[in-house]
């Protein structure tokens, strides 16, 4: 049974795929009118990633904003809905993404047990210009477990290979959906400096995360990310 730690912060997930708009436009227009009204109701810009070519669905963007609690959710609904205190500027950007054909698909959050909140990450000047996303598919159930795994087995590998781990994030209304982020160590440089991860064989730790993980889940799909301009971590 999934768990939420008291101690951990609320996410707000968007995936829009961009339709007709350059990713410029869509960088001017967001930060203009979508994003200005966002922290004025308490959000705070976690991430803002676009897909990279090769490695995913694009044209598409990534929005991720950091909350405090369900509380600050509703005030964000209350304050977009119909009779809103910003239901003019919501409905603009709705507008936006209507004219643009643009699509997209959300998802409320909570952090797992070790992740780092933006403003520890900054602390730390973590940078995550080029991400690697996993949407992963868990076993019923099982997402707390795939996540205390993939802390104890894979991490310490994964970031003595260039790959430091932002963090893995639960789909609060699934039971099934977890989503890590993997910061990549000199962005494409990385994949020069550190890939394959393995050559000959994998490591001993690989080999046990890989006869344990198979039972946690059912699939996951990857993408390559990297960072629009307002993306603070760059």
């Amino acid at each position: 049974m999934k768990k939420y730690h008291s101690h951990t912060l609320l996410y707000l997930h968007e995936t829009i795929d961009l339709g007709s708009a350059r990713s410029e436009q869509f960088v001017a227009e967001f930060t203009g009118v979508y994003h200005p009204m966002m922290t004025e109701l308490g959000a705070r810009l976690f991430a803002m990633w676009e897909t990279t070519s090769y490695n995913g669905h694009w044209p598409q963007v990534t929005i991720i904003w950091e909350i405090d609690a369900f509380a600050d959710y509703a005030r964000i609904g209350r304050a977009q809905a119909r009779g809103g205190s910003h239901e003019a500027v919501a409905g603009k950007w709705a507008t936006y993404l209507r004219d643009t054909g643009a699509r997209g698909e959300g998802r409320i959050m909570y952090a797992g047990r070790s992740n780092k909140t933006l403003a520890q990450l900054q602390d730390a000047d973590v940078k995550a210009g080029l991400v690697i996303q996993e949407i992963m598919q868990t076993k019923p159930g099982r997402q707390d477990d795939y996540i205390r795994e993939l802390e104890r087995l894979y991490v310490p590998w994964s970031e003595s290979t260039g790959k430091r781990w932002l963090g893995s994030f639960i789909t609060t209304f699934r039971f099934n959906e977890v989503i890590h982020y993997w910061a990549l160590e000199g962005n494409w440089d990385c994949f020069e400096n550190h890939y394959p991860s393995w050559k000959d064989s994998p490591p001993a730790e690989i080999v046990t995360w890989m006869s344990v993980a198979p039972a946690l889940r059912d699939g996951w799909e990857d993408s390559i990310l990297a960072a629009l301009p307002p993306s603070p971590l760059q």
